[in-house]
């Protein structure tokens, strides 16, 4: 009977000693899986607010050009433009903030924006004519 204890004994010890590599192998896993995620967290934040956000932005102002009037289009863009000044986003804006400046004649408080009158070919330094800021 003691022999059997002694055996026993010895085998809780040895499964004990293995499990406890067991955890110390999942937690050092674990850790590095932290890190790893914290590390990726961090290069989707960059990608956001380097990328994403000025697009969003930019595009909220494209969509809704058309029902605002020009020094307020004029006001967003210089706004992105500030907020987000190594953006390729930037220099669309100052691109669409020159070709609204020269349109402005074409919008009037009561009817807005009035583009059936456009000429059809381009003017000097402008490259489409589909809305305000084109």
């Amino acid at each position: 009977m003691k022999k059997y204890n002694l055996l026993i004994l010895i085998l809780m010890l040895t499964v004990g000693c293995a499990k406890r590599n067991d955890v110390n192998l999942l937690r050092s896993e674990l850790n590095e899986l932290k890190n790893s995620h914290k590390t990726l967290d961090k290069e989707l934040d960059s990608i956001k607010k380097l990328y994403v956000m000025p697009f969003k932005l930019y595009e909220s102002i494209v969509t809704n050009e058309k029902e605002i009037e020009p020094d307020s289009i004029i006001q967003d863009y210089k706004k992105l433009i500030d907020r987000y000044p190594n953006s390729f986003w930037k220099h669309e804006s100052e691109k669409r903030i020159k070709n609204i400046e020269m349109r402005k004649k074409y919008w009037t408080k009561k009817d807005g924006w009035k583009l059936d009158g456009f000429p059809k070919k381009p003017l000097v330094d402008e490259e489409t004519i589909s809305c305000p800021g084109c």
